[in-house]
């Protein structure tokens, strides 16, 4: 029995690969902060906005996108795939409004397997 279990895991070890948790390193954990830091800071006038999708907790469908320029902060909403046709066709597509406090953007998961 023992034979045959431990032959048992060594297929499933070569079939699938395990998932392990990201190395962890003062290096790494640096880098992080200081990329969370410049995220913070204000873009200036010359530089490139920084575009981030936030999470939409309606369920509806529509995207929202926070841009954050040298003169200000804006919110492009595109309207649900379920929006009525008529009000697309007068009012459009996507709107400029201000961006909810609440909403914070998707955070990105960092998946790693045993081959890696």
């Amino acid at each position: 029995m023992r034979s045959a279990g431990a032959i048992d895991r060594a297929l499933r070890k070569e079939s699938k690969p395990l998932i392990i948790a990201p190395p962890d390193s003062p290096t790494l954990r640096m880098r992080e902060g200081m990329e969370q830091a410049r995220a913070l800071a204000p873009t200036r006038l010359w530089e490139a906005p920084k575009v981030e999708e936030l999470v939409n907790n309606t369920g509806d469908g529509a995207r929202r996108t926070r841009v954050v320029t040298g003169r200000g902060t804006y919110c492009v909403t595109e309207r649900s795939p379920v929006t009525n046709v008529e009000m697309i066709e007068m009012h459009g597509k996507i709107r400029l409004t201000s961006c909810p406090r609440d909403e914070t953007p998707a955070k990105a998961q960092v998946w790693r397997t045993a081959r890696d």
